[in-house]
């Protein structure tokens, strides 16, 4: 059966009614049909990219004639690696679609352009910060996974399945499945709940249930953990996205605004507008404290009141254009995250009102994004998923309290014998310590390009270091000359190339302290290079 399946932006859904379904609480335990579980790190570990790794900037463009651009110097972040997108049995390039996180695994899941229903959900380690893995991978034939999340030691699973493959859908192709997880890992073992419409295009879950939300004259869902019945549903058009708190169920449809329910009787407490949305699309949204904050496509990202449903604030798409729409929304720590498909990822603080404070370039489109704990993951299509790491300070240095922020614009230089001081969180452009001069950091630092110590400069680095890029044209460059010293207490990360020239010195502190180097190592003469230290990549040596 061919799917109807609209591609507006990101993966736009369509989400018209299916046959009445007069069973649609009946759920069965199965196996995926012919599901196909890859565990090899070897083979799994091949899709992994680090082409674009490294120190990303990120841009606040401001137009006064002509346009500037200024990096942002109190959001380190760094690219660890991108993830290609699996490839199915009959050799057709799925498309990443959603990202939910549990502790250390970001489980993301795919679905296939066109009429053919084909999908997988990858595990992805991120424990080791700068060395994340693809542990475990599943194809799963004849069904689409649009939207994922974890709760209980499971997946709760939404998506779309073939109906000429499985007589249960009785031609509604939406479906939901609770996969059972072994140690975080996936399995077969799971139970089907069939539902009406043409997709399942979101769900959530809290302890005791799990939501799901489907297509244009479709339905809110609860679903008991336990027993894995529909317990309650209510009718919606063109549902999109679905988020809790501790008591509401909150669901956004593309015709009729928000509505929030009442979470233990799906009883409907609350409705109010929204943009209106162009059909099918998919979009998202999540909860700031009592802000709800809504991707709406053309219309940019809106920003409401979740109690009174007025509207706070509206962030608009700068440049109009097919792919310029802002496909989702992620809420973290104080950060949004908003993805606008063509113009890439933007970042924003979040206060009464957010705060732009940059742009960071997507290569291909940013699709879908979510964030949790340290990590940004970002969707994009075909060119698969990136994993941007939030460089955050892990360590409060007592002996640097009264050091300032760094405020010296994107080029650091100190000149000869000049000393400065600085702890946080700090992202520069490049930086150059002169002859005498002493920089000393605490916290976590990132050099987009070049870092140099000339002689009998020091550099005291005190929690965490990352510099330059990956396997570049032109390499980025930490230089180290005659009687320079770095000073290392803590991580560093070097992208790109190390040089030590003659008479160079590293001095690695304490227990603890590690480099990587993913580029070459030059050393001259007399290169001193003392104290204990883990190098990750032997190159040191």
């Amino acid at each position: 059966m061919k799917k109807n399946v609209y591609l507006l932006s990101f993966l736009a859904m369509s989400l018209l009614i299916g046959c009445d379904n007069n069973d649609e609480n009946k759920n069965d335990d199965q196996s995926l049909d012919n599901i196909t579980i890859n565990s090899d790190p070897t083979t799994l570990n091949q899709r992994l990219d680090l082409t674009n790794s490294g120190v990303i900037s990120v841009e606040n463009v401001s137009v006064t004639g002509k346009s500037a651009e200024t990096t942002i110097t109190s959001f380190p972040l760094v690219q660890i690696a991108e993830v290609k997108p699996p490839v199915d049995a009959n050799g057709r390039t799925l498309q990443a679609s959603h990202v939910t996180v549990n502790g250390n695994y970001a489980y993301v899941s795919y679905i296939t352009r066109g009429d053919v229903y084909s999908g997988a959900i990858d595990v992805i380690d991120v424990s080791d910060p700068y060395k994340p893995k693809l542990v475990t991978s599943a194809l799963i034939p004849n069904t689409d996974i649009a939207s994922l999340t974890y709760t209980n030691g499971n997946l709760i699973i939404g998506g779309a399945k073939d109906v000429d493959k499985d007589p249960m859908l009785m031609g509604n192709p939406a479906i939901v499945f609770n996969m059972e997880l072994s140690s975080g890992l996936l399995t077969d073992r799971l139970k089907t709940n069939y539902l009406i419409s043409r997709v399942t295009t979101d769900v959530a879950a809290n302890a005791s249930n799990y939501f799901a939300v489907t297509g244009d004259n479709g339905n809110l869902y609860k679903i008991s953990n336990s027993t894995k019945a529909i317990t309650a549903k209510a009718a919606m058009a063109d549902l999109r996205s679905i988020a809790l708190t501790t008591d509401k169920v909150v669901t956004l449809s593309g015709t009729k605004g928000v509505n929030i329910y009442d979470q233990s009787t799906l009883a409907l407490q609350k409705t109010f507008t929204t943009s209106t949305d162009v059909s099918g699309a998919k979009r998202t949204m999540d909860i700031d404290g009592t802000k709800l904050l809504i991707s709406e496509g053309p219309k940019g990202l809106g920003v409401y009141d979740i109690n009174s449903g007025s509207k706070l604030q509206t962030i608009g798409i700068t440049t109009a254009a097919e792919d310029n729409v802002t496909n989702a929304v992620s809420v973290n720590e104080g950060y949004a995250f908003v993805a606008n498909g063509a113009l890439g990822l933007n970042v924003y603080q979040s206060a009464t009102q957010l705060n732009l404070l940059g742009s960071v370039g997507i290569t291909g489109s940013s699709n879908y994004v979510k964030s949790s704990g340290n990590y940004i993951y970002v969707a994009s299509g075909t060119g698969g998923l990136k994993i941007i790491k939030m460089e955050k300070p892990s360590t409060t240095f007592a002996n640097c309290i009264t050091y300032g922020l760094y405020n010296q614009g994107r080029d650091l230089i100190l000149n000869s014998s000049e000393i400065k001081s600085y702890q946080g969180a700090t992202a520069i452009n490049s930086a150059i310590i002169n002859s005498g001069a002493v920089l000393t950091h605490c916290g976590s630092i990132a050099v987009l390009s070049n870092l140099t110590l000339n002689s009998n400069g020091t550099f005291n680095m005190r929690g965490s270091l990352s510099q330059g890029k990956y396997q570049q044209s032109n390499p980025t460059e930490l230089i180290i000359n005659s009687n320079a010293v770095l000073q290392i207490e803590g991580s560093v990360v070097i992208w790109g190339d190390l040089r030590l020239n003659s008479g160079a010195k590293i001095n690695f502190i304490g227990n603890d302290s590690s480099i990587t180097i993913y580029g070459k190592v030059t050393k001259g003469s007399n290169v001193m290079i003392t104290g204990n230290y883990k190098d990750t990549e032997n190159k040191l040596k």
